[in-house]
């Protein structure tokens, strides 16, 4: 069995149909996925504002990531699993678009960055970056952050 055929089956469970042919099924979940994605660039942007001293230097940078820790994991799971809805309404739609597959490599690739670079400089015991450091360091994270909201936008008008 392909993977497309395995995800066109997926698409016809009756949770999935639901969601794709009520009225208000696929504009909550979009709805959630937007949420999310704001709740997410909101507390990124803050982190990285405060990484290169434009933000919330009052307070130490593993505080503010501390303070903001929850919110991005919460904003990562709406967003992931509202997606996940999205996409599995209407997968053969997704599959064959390069926007979507520029969207998800980004997405991985931020969520790396995130966890993996971002996190090393925002750790409690970690000395602040030089200023050029923090700045190049912000400026990647949120290239790739609002790079996966350009491209996911793109999937509506790119085929």
């Amino acid at each position: 069995m392909s993977l497309l055929a395995l995800l066109q089956t997926v698409s016809s469970w009756a949770p999935i149909v639901f969601i794709r042919d009520s009225k208000y099924g696929m504009p909550a979940v979009q709805s959630f996925h937007l949420l999310g994605l704001t709740m997410l660039l909101a507390t990124v942007v803050a982190l990285n504002l405060r990484l290169v001293r434009l933000a919330l230097s009052d307070y130490g940078l593993s505080r503010v990531a501390g303070q903001l820790k929850p919110w991005t994991l919460g904003a990562i799971i709406l967003v992931i699993s509202s997606g996940l809805l999205i996409f599995l309404a209407t997968p053969r739609k997704y599959v064959d678009s390069h926007p979507f597959r520029l969207k998800m490599l980004l997405l991985c690739g931020a969520l790396f960055f995130h966890f993996a670079v971002l996190r090393r400089f925002t750790a409690a015991d970690s000395v602040a970056p030089p200023r050029p450091v923090g700045f190049l360091v912000a400026c990647l994270s949120l290239t790739l952050w609002f790079g996966v909201g350009w491209a996911g936008r793109a999937i509506a008008f790119i085929p």
